[in-house]
């Protein structure tokens, strides 16, 4: 019994000691790591985004050396459509979509959760790819429609609606120290794909007749849309827009964060 003690004591002393230096030789490398690496939460702010009124914020939370989380969130106050001259002036057909547009305005925002894979020293430095989901929600109001009414004269249905897309992609990207707390995030590229759904409802104070819905439903069959399905319903109270179908865009710009 006493030599069985006297063993049991034995190992819990080595335990111990090896223990103590299998802890101290951790710390030992973990002080030779450069400071940056234990600072694994990262806060930013998109400034390039402002170009489209658009207000980009991102927190990162580095989880060892190759691996980071990530989650964004964007926002555009109600207002005009990001760069609606220059729209004009690249459309096709000018005129109707500045009819369409001129008394519009869209409110965006977005959650983007995205899982990023460091290379090289890593530990939310260097070269990365970040496979990411999107959704996006559109508030849109004021778009507005003329047809032609039984009197001769141009009358107009204003839609407002709803807009959600679902998109996923791989984010290209690049951070940089900028010293031991600031950094430089350059979102490189980032196509993303998927679907999309909403309805855009237009009521009248008046009911239409045949011929008036005639030429509405007219007017509604010549729009082109560069990405998802267009289709719509028209009665005697106006205009029901459905849009269903593929959606897709790019990612790109420049952060700064703060390192803690």
């Amino acid at each position: 019994m006493k030599n069985a003690s006297l063993l049991i004591v034995f190992f819990l002393a080595l335990n111990l000691s090896f223990g103590q230096e299998t802890n101290q030789a951790f710390q030992e490398e973990e002080e030779l790591k450069p400071i940056y690496t234990q600072r694994k939460n990262i806060p930013k702010f998109a400034p390039t985004s402002l170009v489209f009124r658009n207000f980009q914020f991102q927190y990162e939370r580095v989880l060892n050396q190759r691996f980071s989380v990530a989650l964004t969130y964007s926002t555009i106050p109600e207002g005009d459509f990001p760069f609606k001259d220059l729209l004009l002036e690249s459309a096709d057909e000018e005129e109707d979509l500045n009819r369409y547009l001129e008394n519009s305005s869209i409110k965006y925002t977005s959650f983007t959760p995205e899982i990023r894979i460091y290379f090289g020293d890593g530990y939310g430095k260097g070269f990365y790819l970040a496979p990411f989901y999107r959704h996006t929600n559109y508030d849109l109001k004021g778009i507005q429609f003329y047809y032609d009414s039984d009197e001769g004269n141009e009358e107009v249905v204003v839609t407002s609606g709803e807009l959600k897309s679902n998109t996923f992609g791989l984010q290209v990207g690049s951070q940089f120290n900028l010293g031991n707390r600031l950094v430089l995030d350059w979102f490189i590229i980032g196509p993303h794909y998927g679907t999309s759904n909403g309805d855009l409802l237009g009521r009248t104070t008046e009911t239409l007749s045949e011929q008036e819905q005639q030429d509405l439903d007219e007017v509604l069959s010549d729009i082109d849309m560069p990405v998802g399905d267009f289709t719509h319903e028209v009665d005697s109270r106006g205009a029901n827009i459905k849009v269903d179908g593929p959606w897709g865009g790019i990612r790109a710009g420049i952060a700064i964060g703060y390192r803690f």
